[in-house]
């Protein structure tokens, strides 16, 4: 089992060992047991009541490929080093076909972010260069701080790995504005990360997927209410023969209405 990494233990000092502050939640395995998944963890993080509760504590300290979670700190990364200019950058599609339609068409950091688009964040990462990459994501203490395998495929098939708990410490620090970078940096991140707002809550957000050996499907963010940050998340699986990519919301946004931080029945149709 990892340790706790430096950043999560500053973090999160306030939270004495014992074991009120981490609960155990077996219960939370239901939903993804219903989508034949039997390998899984989910992470909640609520600051106001100091606790965690936690689905399999062993594998949310175990590190993982980050996947497409990793376009949250390359989009950081990037704003800091002029790999991109703005919000409004244009990052122009080559015209070639794609993975997705929605890629096939120009992108901004939002839409890139929405979209998940690859092709785009491959070119940041490019535009930053390996020096530059590593001293952020050493800077950031991202997960295993490892980029090698490929200055753009290193997030996707390479040597970063990251835990479930890490991210849920480094979301902490990018919605508090606690990352060592701008706070220009953090708010287009945070602005970019936005997948749902309502009257009562906002919800921000990125998954991620690894294929082959290494498959693995992540989901994770924060819920906001009232203009502050209300619990963080990270959940992680190995996908079943049958996984597709709507089960990680409908599992997650099941166990977050379970948990009480969002209300019954919010998806939206």
């Amino acid at each position: 089992m990892d340790r706790l990494a430096t950043p999560l233990l500053l973090l999160f000092a306030s939270l004495s060992a014992n074991a009120a502050d981490i609960v155990d939640a077996p219960q939370w395995m239901r939903p993804f047991k219903a989508k034949g998944i039997d390998d899984a963890t989910f992470v909640l993080y609520e600051p106001g009541a100091d606790r965690y509760r936690i689905l399999d504590e062993a594998r949310a300290r175990r590190r993982y490929l980050p996947a497409s979670t990793f376009k949250i700190p390359n989009a950081l990364i990037g704003l800091e080093v002029g790999a991109i200019a703005d919000e409004n950058e244009v990052f122009h599609w080559d015209g070639k076909p794609k993975l997705h339609p929605e890629w096939e068409q120009d992108q901004t950091l939002n839409s890139g972010m929405k979209y998940s688009v690859v092709w785009m964040f491959q070119e940041i990462a490019r535009r930053t260069g390996k020096a530059r990459m590593k001293e952020w994501v050493q800077k950031l203490e991202y997960g295993n701080q490892d980029i090698s395998g490929g200055i753009d495929l290193f997030w996707l098939q390479g040597g970063l790995r990251i835990s479930a708990m890490e991210q849920v410490a480094f979301l902490y620090r990018l919605a508090e504005g606690r990352l060592p970078a701008t706070q220009r940096a953090q708010r287009l991140v945070r602005q970019a990360l936005v997948v749902e707002k309502t009257r009562d809550y906002t919800i921000y957000a990125k998954t991620g997927t690894a294929t082959g050996r290494d498959a693995i499907n992540w989901w994770v963010g924060w819920i906001e209410r009232k203009g502050r940050p209300e619990a963080y998340f990270a959940m992680n699986f190995v996908p079943g023969p049958k996984t597709v990519y709507s089960d990680r919301l409908d599992i997650g946004r099941a166990i977050l209405e379970e948990a009480g931080v969002l209300p019954k029945g919010s998806r939206p149709s």
